[in-house]
């Protein structure tokens, strides 16, 4: 199997190499613990080293505002995207129609293949279960039909935002890219998504834990699932340096 390393030091030795090419990965989490920095690692990688387009779609943060996060821990993607290696995008999940008759879904798949893309980040996923579309935009935008408009009424908001989540997933799988997205998990929630369904679409889940007690932080990782793929099942802590991500080796994990 062709793997996509994520040239996260420490981390692709846990995964045979990296993700599965053409795969789609959810990075999971509670707010601070540092998933949007694993995913432009991921990125910053495919341009850097391995000559790759990536597009990194946000549904949360301006593309100043990730800049200037990104140059925190040494990845300066203004000037890639200026060299055309990678392309931002900010999408307005609260604004409805996009373009006249396009869901954020048709933007994606057009961005995407307009841009060559080989790696995809969805940051995040977590706007689309704050802000649920009504049924007839379901219908406008073809999530739905006019007789399933009729026939579910009483759709629930849940259910809608699951719908959306498996339209975007199937969408990103088809474009035969190799994908991240990202979703919060609820505090004391059972799931490992807000969605409740990312977890099960994709081909692989990672998930970021954060735990700070006084003037010292404790950030770890594990990967839950990953398919086609032998992975290492520990808990394995991480640091955030300025150079991105750096996971201690699995061995290295449980060293007092």
């Amino acid at each position: 199997m062709e793997r996509e390393p994520t040239g996260i030091p420490g981390f692709d030795s846990m995964i045979q190499g990296g993700l599965p090419k053409g795969s789609v990965t959810l990075i999971s989490g509670s707010p601070g613990t540092g998933k949007s920095i694993f995913c432009q690692h991921f990125i910053w990688t495919g341009a850097t080293k391995y000559g790759q387009r990536s597009l990194y779609i946000s549904f949360e943060q301006r593309v100043p505002d990730i800049y200037e996060q990104a140059k925190r821990v040494g990845f300066d993607f203004e000037k890639l995207e200026r060299e055309k290696k990678v392309k931002f995008i900010f999408i307005d999940i609260t604004q409805r129609r996009l373009q006249e008759g396009a869901t954020f879904i048709d933007i994606i798949q057009d961005e995407a293949k307009r841009f060559g893309a080989d790696r995809v980040v969805i940051d995040s996923l977590t706007p689309l279960a704050n802000f649920p579309i009504s049924l007839d935009e379901l219908a406008h935008y073809g999530f739905i039909g006019d007789i399933d408009k009729i026939l579910l009424p009483a759709l629930q908001e849940d259910l809608i935002v699951r719908m959306q989540v498996h339209k975007l997933i199937m969408a990103l799988k088809d474009l035969n890219v190799t994908s991240l997205i990202v979703s919060e998990i609820p505090k004391n929630s059972e799931w490992l998504s807000r969605d409740r369904v990312s977890e099960f679409m994709s081909d692989g889940v990672i998930v970021m834990h954060y735990l700070g007690i006084g003037a010292t932080s404790n950030r770890s990782l594990v990967v839950e699932k990953m398919r086609a793929t032998k992975h290492v099942e520990d808990i394995v802590p991480f640091e955030i340096t300025d150079k991105g991500l750096v996971v201690k080796k699995p061995e290295e994990a449980y060293k007092v």
